[in-house]
């Protein structure tokens, strides 16, 4: 699935400020740069002549233009290009301010949102894009993406179709729609997608990320690193390809070049709860628990609905056969998440937990639960199997979520 006061210019005037509004009034209708010339009496001392005088140059300076939602819009495009997610956030809120009905700035509110890895907010954003300007397929591209990365795949499959519907030629469109197929493992279909995206935009670094997904989706890692590094040479301030490029790297077990990558996404967004979540991972899998928890607490502390982090520390309260201690921490990962795998992966391991205090009832209804998600996941299989044939006392392994 989250700002700076800035002052404007007002002119200076003093008593000859009557004098000349008077004398200037003829020459407004010849256009808005106007000259005053005023004679100033010999019994006027030198300080007021040098005021008077001030008072003229300055009126003749051009001024700065007024503030627009334009203005705006474009400071905010300047400080997303150098990653800076707070700064851009802030300009376009200010354009909106402006203009409340700006679509542009609401759907690049929504993609910086996206970013930082604030997707309820997101997709509450885009929707608003959306509802402004109903035409426009970037405002729907956005929303696609937002629903993908919060878990909503199915909606974001009909945002992507909608979108590309609108416009064909948009890069943007036909790639949020290659990244919802490749979540449906529709890869054939993305492939086909992301090669037109990048006909049309070839030096675009979001394009290659979703290349890098697409390429994870069929589990080719290395080529998805490769995709990563890409976009990253390209926009080396962005801080979600470095929590990509992680990810990736840590599928390879390369796990000190995958420590390396979130941090790096750590010290360019800091508050970004992901970044820190992701070393987690990479702790957990070295089985180094300790600052593994340590990582998923400060990811919660950034974060309070962090779906991941709680799952994490779960698997970590379950691996030590903390079974009391992982219980309310998957029931909250479940409450959050909306990517139906891990869900499934979730109840899976509350089923075994509850095997081992010896509810079977209970179990059963949390094995259902997962297969009815993920109707391949062997583990919740073997636990009504074993059902079946009596509770047994000690739980069984679990898979670890992402």
């Amino acid at each position: 699935m989250a700002y700076r006061a800035y002052r404007g210019r007002r002119r200076r005037g003093s008593g000859w400020g009557l004098v000349c509004g008077a004398l200037a009034a003829g020459a407004l209708a010849f256009g808005a740069t106007w000259y005053l010339h005023v004679p100033i009496p010999a019994w006027i001392g030198s300080r007021d002549a040098r005021a008077a005088t001030e008072t003229a140059v300055e009126a003749t300076t051009p001024q700065p233009p007024l503030e627009s939602a334009e203005v705006w819009l474009a400071r905010g495009e300047t400080a997303f290009a150098s990653g800076k997610w707070t700064d851009a956030s802030v300009a376009y809120r200010r354009a909106l301010e402006l203009r409340p009905d700006f679509e542009p700035a609401h759907t690049r509110l929504a993609r910086v949102l996206v970013n930082q890895h604030r997707l309820a907010d997101a997709v509450e954003r885009a929707r608003e894009a959306v509802n402004r300007g109903p035409r426009s397929a970037d405002a729907r591209a956005v929303l696609a993406l937002a629903l993908d990365w919060s878990g909503q795949v199915d909606q974001s499959v009909q945002a992507g179709l909608e979108a590309v519907e609108l416009n064909r030629t948009n890069p943007t469109a036909v790639a949020a729609l290659a990244e919802a197929y490749s979540d449906q493992y529709r890869l054939l279909e993305a492939d086909a997608l992301l090669t037109e995206a990048l006909h049309a935009a070839p030096d675009d670094p979001d394009l290659y990320r979703v290349q890098g997904a697409i390429r994870e989706a069929r589990a080719d890692y290395a080529g998805a690193v490769d995709s990563y590094r890409l976009a990253i040479d390209m926009a080396p301030a962005w801080s979600y390809l470095y929590v990509n490029l992680g990810h990736a790297l840590r599928a390879q077990s390369q796990y000190d070049q995958a420590l390396a990558a979130f941090s790096r996404a750590v010290e360019l967004a800091p508050e970004d709860a992901r970044a820190e979540g992701g070393r987690g991972m990479v702790y957990y899998a070295r089985e180094e628990y300790e600052p593994a928890a340590a990582s998923f607490q400060r990811a919660l502390a950034l974060d309070p609905a962090y779906p991941t982090a709680y799952a994490q520390l779960a698997w970590i309260h379950y691996a030590r056969r903390e079974y009391d201690l992982a219980e309310p921490l998957f029931g909250r990962a479940i409450d959050l998440d909306h990517d139906a795998a891990r869900i499934a992966q979730y109840r899976h391991a509350l089923g075994w937990i509850m095997l081992s205090s010896r509810r079977p009832s209970e179990a059963r209804e949390q094995f259902t639960k997962a297969l009815e998600l993920s109707p391949n996941l062997q583990g919740a299989r073997d636990g009504l199997k074993l059902l079946q044939g009596g509770a047994p006392t000690q739980a069984s392994g679990a898979g670890r979520g992402r």
